[in-house]
């Protein structure tokens, strides 16, 4: 029996299919790292707000509610105005990048050390950019799926336009260097239920968690090329 659960991150673009990932393994039995929730978390903070509000003005805030309570930062409104404007980026990320990873830092510490799960999911939308976080990791998984299919779905669930979603992943590493950094490739074309037989299949034919390598030393930055897994025909 391995001494320490298997470390695995996800990677993808956004809308690809990361969450169908992490909920499939987690249901295998994984612990699960979501940095979008340490994210919203760290945005409440009093210092963290108050920095964003002497930068933005309270056009970033929330009508104020009744009862007396500060009114909510506007998520919407912050991101508009960071994601058009790269110093503005920049700023949210120096102060929310650094407060996520010690809180990621933490919770996976305190997984590894506890050994009471099998493995631990990463899901960090800017894995490869952080180093401390990617460090974990004895395997990325990457869940791919085209532009259009991810446009469609992001217009559904998030009302945000094509040219929006495109904005968006040009402030991230880019996703065929994300695909080449990958151990194991999902094709997410034909949907989550294609999805989360092609992992469960993986899964099994690994002999579980406890079958998946694990590192011995510290991830090189450029790893051979990945397997992929499909339900169909893999995809150039």
């Amino acid at each position: 029996m391995h001494p320490r659960p298997i470390v695995i991150g996800l990677l993808g673009g956004i809308a690809s299919g990361k969450s169908v990932a992490r909920r499939v393994l987690t249901v295998a039995g994984a612990a699960a790292v979501d940095a979008d929730a340490l994210a919203h978390a760290v945005l409440d903070l009093p210092e963290v707000r108050r920095a964003l509000i002497e930068r933005h003005g309270p056009a970033i805030l929330r009508p104020e509610p009744a009862g007396g309570e500060p009114p909510a930062l506007d998520r919407a409104a912050v991101a508009a105005i960071v994601f058009a404007n790269r110093d503005h980026l920049a700023h949210l990320e120096s102060l929310v990048h650094p407060r996520v990873s010690r809180r990621l830092r933490q919770q996976v510490e305190a997984h590894l050390a506890a050994a009471e799960v099998p493995a631990v999911v990463l899901d960090v939308p800017l894995l490869l950019e952080q180093v401390a976080s990617v460090e974990f990791c004895d395997l990325l998984l990457f869940v791919d799926a085209p532009f259009e299919l991810r446009a469609r779905r992001v217009a559904e669930h998030r009302g945000w336009t094509a040219a929006e979603l495109e904005r968006r992943e040009k402030c991230q590493l880019e996703l065929g260097e994300k695909q080449r950094r990958a151990d194991v490739v999902f094709d997410n074309s034909a949907g989550e239920a294609d999805l989360e037989r092609a992992i469960l299949r993986w899964l099994h034919q690994s002999g579980g968690f406890a079958g998946l390598p694990r590192k011995a030393t510290p991830r090189a930055p450029t790893p051979s090329k990945p397997t992929r897994q499909s339900e169909g025909p893999a995809r150039p």
